[in-house]
Formats: structure tokens, sequence, C-alpha cells
């Protein structure tokens, strides 16, 4: 058994035990021979059977997270689950909790009343876009691979009735110009979370991976053969019901890889879900294709 406790930020008065039982005795190894102190965290106690010489340890946060990969998927999702809200270092699925910053109004100076507004609570001027928001920030959403649509949807239509540029064509040209800004923001946020591939890299991106234009995963020659295949027949139909059935074949296989990238992400297997959205590319390109065959017939 090892026990991992006192693992808390050192400028928190309230501090946090997290147990981690059962986990194999690689990890041990792989914690005992960390010598990087992270300043941002009180050292642990390790504690093994041998109790008689308990080993004072240092204990980075990017260690942390690698010694993580190897527990179970579930242990592992139990615990970030229970993540303490207050805790600045976020353990839940990589993510870090903004640090409140006051802003005042850049027209009257008023302090903002809300952290992330759109109009100022006094003289009703729009605001710049708020830096920190990321796109499930803006559109409202849970931080998730299965977005609610018909959500995102609503969200949209009632942002850019309040934001649109065409509602600030008699104000001040500062206000017109953040007009533009914050509706632009919004289009890209919406067309970014709105697509499968698109939204699955962006939450890729959001945890510092991308799929590099170019990159080559190391696939199974039967998945090449099949694009390979598929492209030919594609390449090959002379009417427009063959490219159609091509067509509903994509969107088979494109529905089967959103449920296991959908599932990898809630498990947090982001080397899974980067593989997946490689081969969710190559997919939509072929899509794309047959769009374009179709509307030349």
């Amino acid at each position: 058994m090892l026990v991992l406790n006192r693992l808390r930020p050192a400028v928190s008065s309230q501090a946090q035990s997290i147990c981690l039982v059962n986990t194999r005795h690689s990890l041990s190894k792989s914690l005992k021979s960390t010598t990087t102190t992270c300043s941002d965290f009180e050292p642990a106690f390790l504690n093994e059977n041998d109790t008689d010489s308990p080993t004072r340890h240092s204990l980075p946060l990017p260690h942390f997270w690698k010694c993580l990969e190897t527990l179970q998927q579930a242990t592992a999702a139990k615990l970030f689950s229970t993540t303490p809200s207050y805790c600045q270092y976020g353990l839940g699925f990589r993510t870090f909790s903004t640090v409140l910053k006051t802003q005042n109004c850049w027209n009257c100076g008023e302090s903002l009343q809300q952290t992330h507004t759109y109009f100022c609570t006094t003289c009703k001027v729009l605001q710049p876009p708020d830096e920190d928001r990321n796109y499930f920030d803006i559109m409202d959403c849970e931080k998730s691979f299965a977005v609610d649509i018909q959500k995102l949807q609503r969200t949209y239509r009632n942002l850019q009735r309040s934001l649109h540029p065409d509602n600030f064509s008699q104000k001040q040209t500062k206000e017109q110009e953040l007009s533009e800004k914050q509706s632009a923001l919004v289009n890209e946020a919406y067309r970014t979370l709105l697509g499968p591939l698109s939204r699955g890299l962006y939450m890729l991106k959001l945890q510092g991976l991308q799929l590099e234009e170019g990159t080559h995963f190391v696939m199974e020659p039967q998945f090449l053969y099949e694009i390979m295949e598929i492209n030919e027949n594609l390449a090959a139909t002379q009417t427009e019901e063959e490219a159609s059935d091509i067509g509903h074949c994509i969107q088979d296989r494109l529905q089967e890889l959103i449920r296991d990238v959908s599932e990898s992400f809630s498990k947090g297997d982001l080397k899974k879900a980067k593989m997946l959205l490689a081969k969710m590319k190559y997919f939509v390109n072929i899509e794309d294709k047959v769009k374009e065959k179709l509307s030349s017939s």
C-alpha cells in the first residue's frame, strides 16, 4: 500500500488528504526517484510497509501527473472527481481555475460586478472580450466532448442577438469595434464546438496537445488500406447514388469514432483521444470529397 498525504497548496491553510491505495510498487519507485522541488506544493510523505523510517520526498506537479498515468483509469477518475474546488492547481482533468481579478469598465471606470460580463451594469456599455475565457465558457457549455448541441445553438442565437455589430451602428467607435470583436469570437467559439472534430482538437489544445499538420500516427495497415480503398471507390463513382452510398458509410464510421472519442475524453485518456481524432480527420476529408462530388453532379 502506498499512501500519499498532505498534498496541498503551500499558501492554503486548509490541509487536504489524498489517499492512493493499492497502487503498484513501480509508482512508489517513481515517486522516490523525484529530486526536483515544486515551490507551489509542500513536500509530501510517502509511507509504505516500512513505517520505521518514513522517507520525505519532493513532489513536482508534472512528475505527479506522470506517475498518475500508471494508475488504473478508474482510480484516477475517482480521485480527480473529488478535487476540492478551492484548489487552484485543479487536479480534475488537468484544469486550472482562474484567479479572480478586478476589472473596471473602460467607459465609466466603475468596477464590474461580475467576473465575466459583456456589458457594464452602470453605464450599459459593451466591454472588451475576456482573454481568460475559453470557448466552453463563452458558450456556457460544460467542458465535455458530449456537448448539448441544442443548448449551444440557443446560446449562440442569444449572444448574437445582443452582440451583433448591427446593434451598435449608432454607438461610439470603440463600442462598434468591440462589438465586431465579441461577435467574431462568439462565431469562432460556436463553429469550433459545433463540429465533433474541431471540438475534440480544441479540447486537446486546452490540455497543451495538438494534431499538427502532416502528423502521421502509426496506424494499423488494415485502417490505411480501408482509407485507400474508399478513396479509390469514390474516384471511380459514375452516379450520384454511388457517391451517396459511400457518404452514408462514412457517416456511420464517423458516428462510431465520435462515441469512442467521447469515451476517451471522459476517462481522461488523451493519448487515445488524439489517435482517434487523427482517424476521424481521414473520414472527414473523405466526407468533404463526397459532398464536393455530389454538388458537381
